[in-house]
């Protein structure tokens, strides 16, 4: 195949390395001798989806309960799936079907009642295990 000929890259040779998101799309791009903007185009073009939607849906539905419902704060949930906004949480919450947050009356975290950060949760995660660990022993 010649550099820069995205009309013979199929659907089947771009798929598995579009769907890995440890090569950035650059990475394709420099490979192939085109832009990303192409690489991006012809990914459109084959059917394949947006490598955002793909990692959002890769994300871990039961990971996200557990954050959500132990109160981790909204942009601590963005950045450990990796979301674009913090504002994504919202609608993956509704489609979860989890309970929203409440306002704090007293001026809680960020305006949120009973928020946490992750290093919280994952404190609170850790000494469960050791207590489950110790019970066992």
């Amino acid at each position: 195949m010649p550099r820069g000929d995205l009309a013979n890259i199929t659907k089947e040779t771009l798929a598995p390395i579009w769907g890995r998101h440890d090569i950035p799309i650059r990475v394709m791009a420099d490979a192939l001798g085109v832009s990303r903007q192409a690489v991006s185009q012809r990914a459109r073009a084959l059917g394949l989806p947006s490598r955002e939607k793909v990692r959002i849906k890769l994300s871990r539905d039961d990971e996200f309960r557990r954050l959500w419902l132990a109160g981790v704060s909204t942009k601590d949930i963005a950045a450990h799936f990796g979301y674009r906004s913090h504002s994504c949480i919202t609608v993956r919450r509704r489609g979860l079907g989890l309970p929203p947050r409440t306002r704090s009356k007293g001026g809680g975290r960020c305006g949120w009642a009973e928020t946490i950060t992750l290093t919280e949760f994952r404190e609170v995660e850790l000494a469960r295990k050791m207590k489950e660990a110790a019970a066992c022993v």
